[in-house]
């Protein structure tokens, strides 16, 4: 029997009890859907963390620290310091898969513009490295290491001005308008200390040594990148150890060291390498990578049980497939054994049978796939800003219409060798 003429064949059989067929399809329909909709919830929710730690930082980023920690074989809690200089700098950068490197320090301070002041972090960084970074701005230009007359470039963070960040210490109001709008901008002019006694008092306790005011030149804002450089004002290093240095009573930054050092990696496929062996010359490392490794065997977990809920539609289809090829056996009996006693090959019935199956996985895999992309969006809609949502990419539509088909070729593997040993003569005297 020629392919053609079997795909017919087994079409019409099916065609000739349709509301029987059309059950079995639309129980595959159900299986195949439910399945495919609970593991889009799975990678839905693998793509919104990815994204999350996306905007966190880049995943090509390693944020080396002075301190490693380590438990022993007591149980004991352990930790270790290293220096963390230029020297070190240099030698990350002759890593293997490493592409640039960036020292940084941080500090806090009080930003003051006229009668009103904010709390700030300031990030010094090596402005060289910025762009390489993805440090964006939203406007004017990075800052410089030079001070001219004791002024201090600096550029604001992104959200400085947006949320009324500064306020009147006096009387604790925040700096906005009758619209909500920041009374400071970035145009304004600015003051920093370091010595929040110099705004809340007590610096005129005897024999104390108030800290200075330092005048700011802003050349620029911060992008609202999300990002974590987005949420600091920044400086250039050498710049802000000059500050800390002359504020030491105020800022415990030690200036022979950097706080951390951030190592860019040429692609992901080199960070955990690179992350290994900055580990193995005794420093502290984070990186999204590790972050992300951890939260997905806990989403693998979720998805394994999402894909087990939605099997079991599928197993309780394939049920139905085998019950309706079984039902069609006992009926056609008499039929199969006329053909077989004219001389169609036991292969032929089997393929027969098997071809009727793999219509309806195929059927039933096909507006499955139809029905789950509409509950996706449906889904996606009321799951709008929950952080949750359903995405079925390619793959998982093609393989769960091949796997529909799978499991319909295996539920009707039995009846269709059970077809292909009736007896003819027992089959045609059959009623």
């Amino acid at each position: 029997m020629r392919f053609s003429d079997m795909l017919r064949t087994a079409f019409l059989n099916l065609w000739r009890r349709k509301l029987r067929a059309f059950l079995t399809v639309l129980g595959m329909v159900i299986g195949t859907s439910s399945i495919v909709v609970m593991v889009s919830l799975g990678i839905g929710m693998r793509e919104a963390m990815i994204e999350s730690y996306a905007q966190m930082g880049s995943m090509t980023n390693i944020t080396v620290t002075r301190w490693s920690y380590s438990i022993d074989a007591n149980g004991n809690y352990n930790s270790t310091e290293k220096e963390l200089n230029k020297k070190t700098v240099e030698s990350f950068k002759q890593i293997p898969g490493v592409e640039a490197v960036m020292p940084r320090i941080t500090a806090w301070g009080l930003l003051k513009s006229g009668r009103y002041i904010a709390d700030i972090g300031i990030m010094g960084i090596d402005t060289t490295m910025a762009e390489h970074f993805g440090i964006a701005l939203s406007e004017g230009s990075y800052p410089s290491a030079r001070t001219t007359g004791g002024t201090y470039d600096i550029v604001f963070a992104s959200d400085l001005f947006q949320y009324g960040y500064f306020y009147d210490p006096n009387t604790g109001k925040q700096a906005v308008d009758r619209e909500g709008n920041s009374k400071v901008t970035a145009d304004s002019r600015f003051q920093l200390t370091f010595d929040y006694n110099n705004v809340y008092g007590g610096s005129d306790m005897e024999g104390y040594t108030p800290g200075k005011f330092y005048r700011l030149n802003g050349t620029g804002v911060t992008a609202a990148s999300g990002s974590e450089f987005s949420y600091y004002c920044l400086m250039d290093i050498e710049a802000l150890k000059k500050l800390a240095k002359e504020n030491s009573s105020f800022m415990n930054i030690d200036t022979s060291n950097y706080n951390e050092v951030i190592v860019k990696c040429s692609d992901t496929d080199a960070v955990e390498a690179v992350n290994q062996y900055i580990k193995d010359l005794g420093y502290g490392t984070q990186c999204l990578q590790e972050w992300i490794e951890q939260s997905e065997e806990s989403i693998a977990q979720t998805q394994y049980l999402l894909g087990a809920i939605g099997g079991v539609s599928l197993l309780v289809a394939a049920i139905g497939i085998m019950n309706t090829m079984m039902m069609s056996i006992y009926e056609r009996t008499r039929e199969i054994g006329i053909i077989k006693v004219l001389g169609c090959r036991m292969s032929n019935i089997a393929a027969l049978f098997l071809t009727e199956s793999a219509f309806i996985g195929f059927f039933g895999g096909a507006l499955g796939l139809g029905v789950s992309y509409t509950l996706s969006m449906v889904l996606n809609k009321f799951l709008a800003g929950s952080g949750l949502y359903s995405s079925i990419p390619l793959y998982l539509a093609f393989g769960a219409v091949t796997f529909s088909i799978l499991v319909a070729l295996l539920s009707g593997l039995y009846p269709a060798l059970r077809a292909m040993r009736l007896s003819p003569l027992a089959a045609i005297r059959n009623e």
